[in-house]
């Protein structure tokens, strides 16, 4: 499969979903789709009012967003030619820090940095180069809001394009947080 995502790069995110976090701050937000109140509200998506532009632009390469349905909603950025780096994103209401959730994470492989990204609390970058795969994991908090993204791309890969990527994103995703 070409964008087989790698078992280590996703440690991280599903390691967060898992982290026994407290109720959302508004419960509203992770309301199912398929629930009585979604009717009347939207469901947050990462990818709504998004400004991919800048992404594309350090990948060099066009992106298309796909949102899902509202029966089955999703944030993915996939690439226009085939064999292009693909973008998932998710977000979890979380009433600790970003901080506070890497404690519970096991993240045992990967070079772990903490950029710094205008407006956003905090935020954390993974990045994993495989045998033929380099893959990035991203975290940027803002409030109660902690957003993420994996990454991949099998050879031939631009790493260092991945990685100008990855800070443009989570650029994004702190400047397009609720």
């Amino acid at each position: 499969m070409r964008y087989a995502v790698l078992a280590p790069s996703l440690v991280a995110l599903l390691s967060l979903a898992a982290c026994g976090a407290e109720e959302p701050a508004d419960p509203s937000a992770s309301a199912s789709a398929s629930s009585p109140e979604h009717a009347s509200k939207e469901t947050f998506n990462p990818c709504d009012g998004l400004d991919i532009s800048p992404v594309e632009k350090a990948l060099g390469a066009q992106l298309r967003v796909e949102k899902g349905t509202s029966a089955a909603p999703r944030c993915a950025l996939l690439p226009e030619e085939s064999g292009g780096t693909a973008y998932e994103l998710n977000y979890l209401p979380f009433k600790g820090t970003l901080a506070e959730a890497w404690k519970t994470m096991d993240v045992k492989s990967g070079d772990v940095s903490e950029p710094e990204i205008e407006g956003a609390e905090d935020a954390r970058l993974v990045k994993q180069q495989g045998v033929n795969s380099y893959a990035v994991t991203g975290f940027v908090q803002s409030g109660t809001l902690i957003q993420s993204f994996n990454s991949v791309d099998l050879e031939p890969y631009d790493g260092d394009a991945m990685d100008r990527a990855a800070q443009a994103l989570l650029e994004q995703l702190s400047a397009n947080a609720p």
